[in-house]
């Protein structure tokens, strides 16, 4: 899971154009999207266009789409190792 984990984060920092941003050093725990227009500490602060890169990416490194009602899975770089690690043991 923690090799899985460091191959999303870099599609996360790659897809989104993060290059400020150290995979070594991400809180994985940390929110992906600003809430509320609240900028949260260690978060990602992605927005819209992110996570439509989010999706592609997903699609093209891991071989399935997130379906739209399943928004809650962008919560953090967790939440969507558990998704995609989930899918890929179907």
């Amino acid at each position: 899971m923690e090799q899985l984990g460091k191959k999303v984060v870099e599609m996360v920092i790659r897809r989104c154009k993060l290059n400020d941003v150290d995979p070594e050093t991400c809180d994985y725990d940390a929110p992906l999207f600003l809430h509320d227009n609240e900028v949260i500490e260690g978060g990602l602060e992605l927005d819209s266009v992110d996570a439509l890169e989010l999706v592609a990416g997903i699609k093209e490194e891991f071989g399935f789409t997130i379906d739209a009602g399943e928004t809650n899975v962008f919560y953090s770089i967790n939440t969507l190792v558990e998704y995609i690690q989930e899918h890929l043991t179907e």
